[in-house]
């Protein structure tokens, strides 16, 4: 584990986007590079998405592949697809790692996203897709933060929310904060299996919590 900073900011979770064998980062700066590799032992790809930087709210990924929507660049599409296949989605929505919540069991995403997407988004990664809230809010992509060993969440999520998300992600999810009582958890930590950051306003009793969400 360690404590992050991105532009002075704690929001280190709209910045990179990460998987079991990659981290995506929209910004050029080496010691963060090397800190993502090293906690999260992790190949790191340093490209923008859509022609933004923040990487960890435009794309939604899990170690079958990504979710981009069309407005990907195309010499963003090239270079992530040197890394790991991608499903660019004909669809106005430009960020789905706000509103897409997944590991390789299953995953969650904005309720009123429609049937077409998700049945794209299925066939795709082969797993469950399951419309819902985390907390009562929709992106749940920045309301969660959802691996394959664990999940930290929005502290107001709801039984049914909880039931939801162990059902389709095959995971037992746990309430906290980032950030020093940051509710969406989804902006402060990154992590997969092996490995977590935080941001670096996060408290010890949130570290606590996040560890055991996601390691238990």
């Amino acid at each position: 584990m360690k404590l992050l900073s991105i532009h002075g900011s704690p929001l280190i979770g709209l910045y990179i986007r990460a998987s079991e064998n990659f981290a995506i980062i929209g910004i050029r700066d080496k010691i963060v590079e090397n800190i993502i590799r090293e906690e999260l032992d992790v190949d790191v790809i340093m490209t923008t998405i859509c022609g933004s930087e923040l990487v960890g709210a435009m794309i939604a990924l899990n170690d079958r592949g990504a979710i981009v929507s069309k407005n990907i660049l195309k010499r963003e599409l090239n270079k992530l697809s040197k890394y790991m296949d991608i499903l660019v989605l004909d669809t106005e929505i430009t960020c789905f790692g706000n509103i897409l919540a997944l590991n390789n069991r299953g995953a969650i995403i904005h309720p009123e996203i429609e049937n077409k997407i998700i049945d794209e988004i299925e066939k795709f990664l082969g797993i469950e897709v399951r419309r819902g809230t985390v907390g009562g809010i929709k992106t749940v992509g920045m309301a969660s933060v959802i691996t394959n060993r664990g999940a930290i969440v929005n502290p107001n999520a709801n039984d049914w929310e909880l039931k939801i998300i162990g059902e389709v992600l095959k995971v037992e999810p746990v309430k906290g904060t980032v950030n020093f009582g940051n509710e969406m958890v989804g902006t402060g930590v990154v992590a997969n299996s092996k490995g977590y950051l935080a941001g670096k306003d996060t408290t010890g009793f949130e570290l606590g919590l996040i560890e055991e969400a996601l390691f238990g």
